[in-house]
């Protein structure tokens, strides 16, 4: 490490990172008081995983049993939870978010406990609004409904824009929620192909918009799960193009956005394709659930044309999510350092 420190003007942490790096991918081991030495199998390096650009015919979706059975294993705590996608419940700093709870309750207004049920709390969406505004995309926040996490968002879009039987074009593969939404929907499944470093396959996009009647997409643009594909911008701007020609809605499933990784502060997270939405075709959906606070079960969706349907089919289910989890996140994203604990979460 000082050899190479020395050798190139940079620093030990930095050789250090490009170690980690290298033991990461598997080329190299650490032994103990000894140092880094080259595996014996390095030379043979992993082939990308193989992309299925066959066609396959739109099918039902039947998925929910085995999903169950991945996640019950999460209620056992000496078991590394794979079938999550949730980061280590101890990186959330909940001790925060209590006093945020406890000072924003003493702060709410007896008329705004019900006044804010169906609208979501007026300073959490203003809070929204402003972290898409610094990252360059001007939203209303009459355009935001808040949600019961990002899947009941997921949900009521799909619902507003499909009807049992329709097709719903998605990633393959793609994340295990996504199928027991169209399972539950009684929906049809058309699968693009997802590059593990371009993302989904638009030309196969494009063919199928033109073959079969789809009704919707579901589509992460960056930080794709499983895969963690990325679409670049130029790509982001294909894609959109495509649903503007077809006047397809598109649910953009954005849960990760602020989990980028990037130590430095002032670089934004990659901007999604509703940054693009000039026609209100995009229907963005986020969540606090995979950055903050899982359990607190808060997310939103930016509607666009959408927005007032949505907002009466959650009227018509859940009618709200909880008034103190908003009022808590309100105040955190205000006065608690939120930037701040996203940095520690990427590094």
């Amino acid at each position: 490490v000082r050899q190479a420190s020395k050798a190139h003007g940079i620093s030990p942490s930095t050789v250090f990172q490009a170690y980690y790096l290298l033991e990461n991918q598997g080329l190299i081991s650490a032994r103990p008081r000894s140092g880094y030495f080259v595996r014996d199998n390095a030379s043979r390096i992993l082939d990308e995983p193989h992309v299925a650009l066959q066609q396959q015919a739109p099918s039902d979706v039947a998925v929910s049993e085995l999903v169950f059975s991945v996640l019950g294993s999460l209620r056992d705590n000496d078991t590394v939870p794979f079938g999550s996608a949730f980061p280590s419940p101890e990186l959330f700093p909940l001790a925060r978010l209590a006093t945020s709870m406890t000072r924003g309750l003493r702060q709410l207004s007896s008329h705004a406990v019900i006044s804010d049920m169906t609208t979501g709390h007026p300073d959490l969406c203003r809070q929204i609004a402003q972290r898409y505004m610094v990252n360059g995309m001007q939203l209303p926040t009459e355009e935001l409904v808040i949600t019961n996490g990002a899947m009941e968002a997921l949900n009521l879009g799909l619902q507003c824009v499909t009807q049992p039987g329709d097709l719903v074009a998605i990633e393959a593969p793609a994340f295990y929620a996504t199928l027991q939404v169209l399972e539950r929907l009684k929906l049809r499944a058309v699968e693009i192909p997802v590059h593990p470093r371009e993302g989904i396959d638009l030309e196969v996009l494009e063919n199928r918009l033109e073959t079969l009647p789809i009704k919707a997409c579901w589509f992460m643009s960056h930080l794709h799960n499983p895969l963690g594909a990325s679409l670049s911008d130029a790509r982001k701007a294909e894609l959109y193009a495509l649903l503007c020609r077809h006047q397809l809605p598109m649910l953009e499933d954005d849960v990760y956005a602020e989990l980028y990784f990037d130590q430095r502060a002032e670089v934004s997270p990659p901007q999604p394709v509703k940054a693009l939405d000039v026609e209100g075709l995009v229907m963005h959906c986020g969540s606090f659930s995979k950055c903050l606070a899982p359990g607190y079960r808060v997310g939103w969706i930016s509607a666009g044309r959408h927005t007032r349907e949505i907002s009466r089919l959650k009227l018509m289910t859940t009618i709200s999510p909880s008034l103190p989890a908003q009022v808590a996140l309100a105040d955190y994203l205000q006065h608690g350092g939120y930037d701040r604990h996203l940095r520690k979460l990427r590094l």
